[in-house]
């Protein structure tokens, strides 16, 4: 099968020096899989000039350094074997120079858990400029994310509402159009981002001091966020009280990875939506709480946080509780923003396959998704077709690879394969309740079996295209995520439990086990095996 190719041919792999730690947690829900060269070209440079630009405008860095893409241990994120990571060393470093969070808080908050071979520095020698530029962000960054959704909603509509491009030149402008928002929209989300993370911290400090540590994720849920909304239409749907084409219109950006380009939306291609559809409307078990409860649930915890402090602390847990009211749900709007975008850079990317196939220079419309930003942005140059067979070739042999979720230097992958025989699994409870049911292992939404009402949903990781299954499920189970991942910020503002970062929930168990989880704890029992394991 051999190695990656050298980078000048081969997009998706770079090389990683002996000491820099990596991890897939959290980058892995909003980019899931094996990243197409159009895919990662898309965000690579773009993600590090949004993260490093959010931290310039928060004034921890005074300045914007763009690191070369060979230069793995300076950038905030790399690719290897076609799977991003995020370097925690550089988020560690970064987050050590904030008032209110740390390494450990970072780490443990966006990745899942802290090493236990590390240790914070802090530093306050970038405290004058933080809190100076910092302020005004913490009053009005909610607002906005909001008015940037708001923007790119009217702009995809548009998009929906005009014929396609007529040739190579005109789709090649709408996709670098749509590239230009998508990093316009994604630098603010990453301030918003950020600071809900050194929010969440303080909050988690508040609520252990209260002696009130079980609160915090009560605390974190409980608000009307976006996804809310799509799974609102999603029971009008279902009920008949929204047409499809209505549903489409409003939320046909959404769909199986919605983070890489090359995905087909539920407006291409709406089958997964009318199953679930048709699941929601044939009733069953439901969720043993719902929006309304796990809102009244996050103000007893506010209540007991709140007199669990006394002085200037009080004071500041009512400021720091109203700010996670107008900031918890910007993060979901935030990412709803940025796959707008994408979704309109693929609706181009598409046009321009099909202006090249028709030219003979590619095979499939779809081939196009093998060219890289620059190939596609400018001229495509020559050998099309020998670029693109060798590269879909390469992305093969990276699908047949397993890589951890986390690791140290360079990445040594391994062939896929299924968990070993257990009956133990554990991970980290995000979103408090117990829920018992049946097992339904969801690795593509697109093509698998249709989610039962009252089944527990596992899977690799979640993303926005997954929430209106939120409502179908009593609970929910992920390889990878974080406290503020997808999934956990989901699951605790419709109100079932959920556990992350099992590292191997989706093939130590199988579709028909029996389970029960802790979403407070983590714990996951398997009661019940559906049968005899392959061989």
């Amino acid at each position: 099968m051999g190695g990656p190719e050298n980078e000048a041919v081969d997009p998706l792999h770079r090389q990683s020096g002996p000491e820099t730690a990596w991890t897939r947690v959290n980058i892995g829900e909003g980019i899931p899989g094996v990243c197409t060269p159009l895919n990662w070209s898309w965000r690579d440079d773009t993600q590090e000039r949004t993260i490093r630009g959010a931290y310039y405008d928060m004034g921890v860095l005074s300045r914007i350094e763009i690191p070369h893409p060979n230069d793995a241990e300076r950038r905030a994120s790399s690719i290897f074997y076609g799977r991003p990571a995020l370097n925690v060393d550089v988020s560690r470093a970064l987050a050590d120079q904030q008032p209110g969070t740390s390494g450990d808080a970072l780490e443990e908050l966006y990745f899942g858990a802290v090493r236990a071979d590390v240790t914070s520095v802090s530093s306050r020698r970038r405290y004058p400029a933080i809190f100076l530029k910092s302020a005004p962000l913490w009053a009005g960054i909610h607002r906005r994310v909001n008015d940037l959704y708001e923007e790119t909603r009217i702009r995809w509509r548009r998009m929906l509402d005009t014929p396609a491009p007529r040739d190579l030149a005109e789709a090649q402008a709408g996709f670098l159009a749509a590239h230009r928002h998508f990093e316009a929209v994604t630098r603010p989300h990453s301030v918003l981002a950020l600071l809900v993370g050194a929010l969440s911290g303080q909050l988690t400090a508040l609520a252990a001091r209260a002696d009130q540590a079980e609160a915090v994720l009560d605390v974190l849920g409980g608000h009307d966020s976006i996804e809310l909304s799509t799974t609102r239409d999603m029971q009008d749907l279902a009920a008949g009280r929204l047409a499809m084409a209505e549903f489409l219109r409003r939320h046909g950006y959404q769909g199986p990875a919605p983070g890489e380009i090359s995905s087909q939306p539920w407006r291409e291609a709406p089958a997964p939506i009318e199953r679930l559809a048709a699941a929601l409307s044939s009733g069953g078990p439901t969720p043993a709480h719902g929006p309304a409860e796990t809102a009244e649930r996050r103000v007893t915890a506010e209540r007991k946080i709140l007199s669990g402090q006394s002085g200037w602390r009080r004071l500041a847990a009512r400021l720091l509780i109203g700010r996670a009211h107008a900031m918890m749900p910007a993060r979901e709007t935030g990412k709803a923003a940025m796959m707008l975008a994408v979704d309109m850079g693929r609706f181009h990317a598409r046009a321009a396959g099909r202006s090249l196939t028709e030219a003979g220079r590619l095979s499939d419309p779809e081939d196009v998704f093998y060219l890289t930003m620059d190939e596609l942005g400018g001229a495509p140059g020559p050998d099309l077709g020998e670029r693109v067979a060798r590269r879909r070739a390469q992305r093969a042999h990276y699908a047949s690879l397993e890589l951890p979720r986390s690791w140290v230097g360079m990445v040594e992958p391994i062939a896929a394969a299924a968990a070993p025989p257990s009956d133990r699994l554990e991970g980290l409870g995000v979103s408090p309740g117990r829920a018992r049911g049946r097992v339904r292992v969801m690795t593509d939404p697109a093509t698998g079996e249709p989610l039962e009402p009252g089944e527990i949903l596992v899977c690799v990781a979640t993303n926005p295209s997954y929430a209106s299954y939120f409502l179908v499920a009593a609970g929910v189970v992920t390889d990878i995520g974080g406290a503020l991942g997808h999934g956990a910020i989901v699951a605790r503002e419709v109100g079932i439990p959920c556990v992350v970062n099992t590292g191997s929930g989706s093939r130590t168990l199988r579709t028909g086990d029996e389970i029960e989880i802790d979403g407070s704890t983590g714990e996951i029992e398997i009661i019940a095996r559906a049968g005899p394991r392959p061989a």
